[in-house]
Order: structure tokens, then sequence, then C-alpha cells
């Protein structure tokens, strides 16, 4: 490695290298290890910055995770100063997870990102463009130099000349690698578009030049990305956002746009150096990653609700009876004692149910659920479900009738089936509005089935492909308690019979509830710690 310096005779440009690991920096120079690179390199944020200060570097990879002084701490920095506004930053990082990473090394100044493992194909690729974009700085500056010595025709043919050559070199390179290139000029107009463009969009570059490429923009996206690139022209500043792009089969996928701007020796800008590049799955990823938190926050906030309404009974129910039992007994206050004894095993039970809801939720989502197959009668388990559900229907003011034909023998996980049918009668008597719910067992032949159909308010059309997910609720769980887990453990126990569990609703009028049994299931193979079964009792 020779001693820094700036474009020589042998046309050796300086790259810097920052990386706090030896072994990586050692990985990085024997990737970029050619004859007209000069690798510098720094272990250290402060050793880096120190270097920036006295060298020209055309561009950056640095890395991201450093102690002292991180590799964001040493871009903001570097960005802070006028002369390296425009110095090409590329970070290193092999936190691929970290999607608010990406977002933060665009926010700070740097132009792409590479992930370790590196891609050694990736990693030339990359850091050529900038390499050469530099090249091309340079030599204009010296050529612009040396003109300034010619006479005024001499120097306007040779501008002309450079400028041809310099393009051409240009679209070569930005016809070789594999991202969208574009050029515009100093107002806007789009000059060029490299050939991954219509491979990409199936637009003709040449209907796509000028503005004819905001036709292959999201329409939703349309009328901002204008805005921002209006300002941008207006600023003269280096620009970028993301957009949706239409692709050649009609879908939409997400790019990056980002502009930078190409300035004349009067600083004014003379065109636009842009492209667009695909963070799809960056942007997916993200959004997942977003969603997957609001769900979790709603999920405690329903939980500890749920956990603290029948604690906050169950406590003053204890309380009270503690206060009648340490007075004298009177005994016709036994009556009265005994009922709140009753009320108190209810909320114990519904915490109970709640517990239980949660475990088997844990153990589904580890592929841990287990059946036990045993011989019985699918008619006899609907009677015993509902003569269990008659005092419930009675408080929540449902009519509750059972149609079932005479014996249907199976084979199935007993306990499992009368969890589903406990599940979807529970629900009715929630939802119903206190109107009649119907139970009834029909023989199709090589499948059997369950309904439960009520009159209640009934499920949106837009909630109904999603009621079975974990957490999911059809209403607001401000005007109807629950965790969002029936219906999910509900659906898991029918899959894992080889059944279905459907839904069939009409907002306002009411839902019916199938489960659609085979004859009967094998037994399971054993996967984990085997499930326990849920309390029978409701």
């Amino acid at each position: 490695m020779s001693e820094p310096g700036v474009v020589g005779a042998a046309g050796k440009v300086n790259i810097l290298l920052v990386d706090d690991r030896p072994s990586n920096l050692l990985s990085l120079r024997a990737v970029l290890d050619r004859p007209d690179y000069n690798l510098v390199l720094a272990e250290s944020g402060a050793q880096a910055l120190a270097l920036v200060l006295k060298y020209e570097f055309a561009v950056i990879l640095l890395d991201v995770a450093m102690p002292q002084m991180d590799g964001f701490e040493v871009a903001t920095t570097i960005k802070q100063r006028e002369r390296f506004r425009f110095t090409p930053i590329i970070f290193v990082t092999a936190s691929v997870q970290h999607i608010e990473w990406i977002f933060r090394a665009y926010s700070v100044g740097a132009v792409d990102f590479l992930h370790k493992p590196l891609d050694p194909h990736a990693v030339r690729a990359k850091v050529a463009v900038f390499v050469e974009m530099y090249r091309q700085r340079v030599l204009l500056r010296r050529q612009g130099e040396r003109m300034r010595e010619m006479e005024h025709r001499e120097r306007q043919l040779e501008v002309a000349k450079l400028k041809w050559e310099n393009e051409q070199r240009y679209r070569n390179l930005a016809e070789a690698i594999p991202h969208i290139v574009w050029t515009a000029g100093p107002q806007g107009e789009v000059h060029y578009l490299n050939r991954r463009w219509a491979e990409l969009t199936g637009l003709p570059n040449d209907a796509s030049l000028g503005s004819g490429w905001r036709v292959a923009i999201h329409p939703d996206d349309v009328e901002r990305l204008e805005a921002l690139w209006k300002q941008a022209l207006q600023d003269g500043r280096e620009f970028e956002t993301e957009c949706r792009v239409r692709q050649r089969d009609g879908g939409f996928r997400w790019y990056l746009f980002h502009a930078l701007p190409d300035r004349a020796e009067n600083q004014a800008v003379s065109r636009w150096l842009g492209t667009f590049t695909d963070v799809d799955e960056q942007r997916r990823a993200g959004d997942a990653a977003r969603l997957a938190v609001r769900v979790r926050e709603e999920f405690v906030s329903v939980t500890s609700h749920e956990l603290r309404t029948p604690l906050t009974s169950l406590k003053l129910l204890l309380e009270t009876l503690e206060r009648s039992l340490r007075e004298p007994l009177d005994p016709s206050k036994g009556p009265q004692i005994l009922n709140r004894l009753s009320a108190a095993l209810r909320q114990t039970e519904r915490l109970s149910k709640l517990i239980d809801a949660l475990l088997d939720v844990s153990r589904m989502a580890a592929g841990r659920l287990q059946l036990e197959p045993e011989p019985f009668d699918l008619s006899e388990l609907a009677h015993e479900v509902v003569d269990r559900f008659h005092d419930e229907a009675a408080r929540a003011g449902c009519a509750l009738t059972l149609t079932a034909p005479g014996p249907l023998p199976g084979r199935w996980d007993k306990l499992r089936l009368d969890q589903v049918l406990t599940n979807l009668l529970t629900n009715a008597f929630k939802y119903g509005r206190g109107k009649p719910v119907a139970v009834s067992v029909e023989d199709g032949g090589e499948e059997l089935c369950i309904s439960v159909k009520d009159h209640g308010i009934g499920i949106a059309p837009e909630a109904l492909s999603r009621i079975f997910a974990r957490f999911e609720r059809a209403v607001s769980p401000r005007n109807y308690g629950g965790l969002g887990l029936g219906l999910y453990i509900a659906n898991e126990i029918m899959l894992a019979h080889g059944g279905t569990l459907a839904v069939e609703s009409v907002l306002g009028e009411g839902s019916t509830f199938t489960m659609h049994l085979p004859r009967q299931v094998h037994d399971s193979p054993s996967v984990g710690p085997q499930l326990p079964h849920p309390p029978a009792s409701s």
C-alpha cells in the first residue's frame, strides 16, 4: 500500500477501507486489489477522519459496528464538511435483519450498503461505479485547467469531444451494472436510461425519455415524487426517496430513487446522475416488522385487560367472603356465601381458560400439537356439550337447540373436538345478541359436519379472511372481550384432524361456523412434548 495521494500518472485512485477488525480489512483489500487502486486502511473512526481531512478519496467503505465511534457517527462527521458532501460512502454491515440500519445509513449520507459475508463480485462492481465517476470528475477538472490555456475555439472543440467521450464511457459503464441508471438535464428532463429500464419495466427507452418515465410510477406515488424531485431541482441538491415502479408483468416493486447533481466548474448543475435500486424486499421486511410490533403491543394491552378483569372480581369476592367468615356465622347468609363462592369459581375458571389458550397457542406455534384419537359417537359428543351449555345459554338469553341423527361413530381426539365446539358456542352466545343458537350434526358420508348457527351481529366481509389468525378479532376489543385466540385454536385443531373449519356470515344477521371432519383420524406422530388437553367443562 503506497502513501495516499490524488489520481496520478498511473491512474491510481485512493479508496478508504474502515473496519476495527484487521481481518476484515485484509479480506476487503484482497477483494479490491488492483494495480489502479490505492487501498488505504483505517482501524477506527478517528483514524478514518484524520485520513479524510488529509487526502482525497474516490469512495469510502465504512463498517457500521465499531467501538467508540460507529460508522453512522463517522459518516455524519464527514458529510458535515462541504468538500466531502459528494464523497460516496458505502456502509458494510452484518445486521441484515435490522432494516432501520439501512434507512439510517441513507439518512446520514451513504449511497449504498454491502452485507456481510461480502459478495466479491458485488463489492467490485459497486466500487468500480464510484471510482469511474471519480475519475471522470478528476479528468474533467484537469482538462478544464488545461483548456483555459488554449485558444477559445480550440477549447470549445476539445470540450465537445471530451463530453462525448465521457458520455460514452459513462453509458458503457451504466449498461454493465445490474441497476437502472439514468441521466437528466439541469431541469430534470431525462436524456438517457440504460437497458435495465426496458428489461424491468417493459417500456421502450425512447418513449421514457423526457418525462415519459413517470408512467411507470405507481399512481399513489407520482404526486409525492414529482413534488420532491421539483424541490431538489430548485435546490440543486442530492435527492432520494422510495417509490413503486411498475414491472413488465404489471406488478409493482419498491425502488430507491436516487439522484446526484453533476456540477460544472462554476458549481452550476450541468446534469443529474441517477439510479433506481430495488429495495422491495427490505421495504416489505420493514413493513412486516412494524406490523409485528403493532400486533404485539395490542396483544399485550388486550391480554393485560382480560387477565385483570377476572382477577379484580375474584379479589373483591374473596375479600367479601373473608369479612363474612370473620363475623359470627348467620345461617340465613349461607346461600349468599355459596353464590359468592360460585362466582369466585367462575372467575377462577375464566382465568384458567385464558391461560390454557395462551399455552395452546404457544405450543401450536412451535408445532407441538399432538392428537390422541379414540373411537366415540360424534352425536353423543354434541349432546354432552350442548347439555353443559344450557345454563350459560339461559344467562345469555339465547334459546339453544340441537339437531343430531342417530349414532355417528368415528375415531378422533374427543377432548380436542369438545374444545372446538365449546369455543364456537362461547362465541355464539357472546355475539348472538340474545337470539337463538342452533347446533346441527350431519352425516355427509365420507365427511361429518357439526354446525353452530347464531343470529347475532355477524362478521364484516373484509374480516372473514383474517378471523382464524392469532390475536385477530372481527370487532373492537373495547366492545367485546377476548384475546382473539379461540378461532385460531379451533382452526388448528381441525387442520390437525385433516378437516376444516368454515364460516358463512352476513353482517347484522348472524354467522354459521361448520366443522368438517373425515370419518377418522390416524394417530399423530410424536412431535415434541405432548400438548395437554384442556378441561372439558365450559
